[in-house]
């Protein structure tokens, strides 16, 4: 939950006054927690849940503390909860912005050791190259680690030493040398786990997208609609 605390203040107040005072894009890195996203789905459905909830309950009585008219209440009410629902969608986007980045990543990363294994065949390469270019339609981008930005079929080394370094990220117990036969089957492994990920993420992003959307601004319409004419 603090780290959903955190990103709810980042989003609202730190990266909005450096987009207003500096007006400068930054370059992409593939950036994530990976802590955070080795949670439990429910996890970030409560955190999300009891922040939108306390936002829309703490708004509500402070309304009732300053003024008794009925129709201002109820006012409070339907923006509270429209507004609830807009705190509720970003909590969850502290996940799904790290569960973009560490999907984007790891599916660059595949592609690159499919497309560097030379021996591979061509239904074992095409098959991983289909499920990890779904992955990377549904992040929508492709995002090397900057440590394999530059590597090539001959420095094959590098992208060895960073599988090796980091395939606890995806829970991979064996060891990965520069065999084809290792290299093949971290990547048909390493496809089938970004899948099950890939099924969280589009969940939670759904949920995300129907909780602060339309549903939230008609709320926060309405509320507005009964305080004006009260």
């Amino acid at each position: 939950m603090k780290e959903m605390i955190k990103h709810l203040f980042n989003l609202l107040f730190v990266n909005g006054v450096f987009v207003f005072l500096v007006h400068k894009r930054s370059n992409s890195k593939a950036e994530y927690n990976i802590k955070l996203i080795g949670q439990p789905t429910n996890y970030f459905q409560f955190c999300a849940a009891l922040i939108g909830i306390s936002s829309a309950v703490i708004a509500i009585l402070i309304v009732m503390a300053f003024d008794q008219n009925v129709m201002v209440i109820i006012a409070a009410v339907f923006i509270s909860l429209g507004t609830g629902r807009q705190i509720f969608a970003s909590a969850l986007d502290v996940i799904t912005t790290d569960m973009n980045a560490y999907l984007s990543s790891w599916a660059s990363t595949i592609l690159l050791v499919a497309k560097n294994n030379l021996n591979m065949t061509t239904a074992d390469g095409d098959s991983i190259e289909s499920h990890v270019k779904l992955i990377l339609y549904s992040t929508r981008m492709y995002n090397l680690p900057i440590e394999l930005d530059q590597v090539r079929p001959e420095s094959q080394q590098v992208l060895i030493e960073y599988l090796n370094k980091h395939k606890w990220e995806l829970k991979y117990p064996q060891a990965i040398n520069s065999d084809d036969s290792s290299r093949l089957a971290f990547a048909q492994y390493a496809t089938k786990y970004m899948i099950e990920k890939l099924l969280i993420y589009n969940n939670l992003e759904d949920l995300q997208e129907r909780s602060g959307g339309v549903n939230a601004v008609i709320l926060i319409a309405l509320g507005t609609l009964i305080w004006l004419i009260s």
